[in-house]
């Protein structure tokens, strides 16, 4: 079975100190109820199989995966307030440092939502008919 040690030792070692920092923002953030894997890419923290927060070395940076500012979207806006803009996509940062995040906001968000009820949240929205393209 993985450890986050046996994680960091597997990655670049000027990239270790950076994700240990962003992943030790997420874990003391994190709810109850979240589950955290350890796997060959990802750290991450599910609910009930569900993605909550993932975390991952790729090829030329770092991404956090933070699928509540997806799910959430008062919580992206708390992301991008004072017009701070990211490399990323919907709810992946992209990043090569910690300093380069808002790691309080990111503790935040993380926080904000209990386990059952962002399962409940999450499945919801996959149960919701799509709007119809014209």
């Amino acid at each position: 079975m993985a450890t986050l040690e046996t994680f960091l030792e597997s990655i670049p070692v000027e990239r270790r100190d950076e994700m240990q920092r962003v992943w030790q923002a997420v874990q003391a953030s994190a709810p109850a109820g979240y589950l955290e894997t350890i796997g060959p890419k990802f750290l991450t923290l599910t609910a009930d199989g569900e993605w909550y927060v993932a975390l991952a070395n790729q090829k030329n940076y770092i991404s956090i995966y933070l699928m509540p500012i997806y799910v959430f979207p008062e919580l992206r806006t708390k992301l991008y307030a004072g017009g701070r803009t990211f490399k990323g996509g919907k709810s992946c940062i992209n990043f090569k440092r910690a300093d380069d995040l808002p790691l309080d906001t990111i503790g935040e968000i993380v926080a904000a939502t209990e386990a059952e009820q962002y399962v409940a949240t999450v499945r919801a929205i996959r149960g919701a008919p799509r709007p119809t393209q014209r």
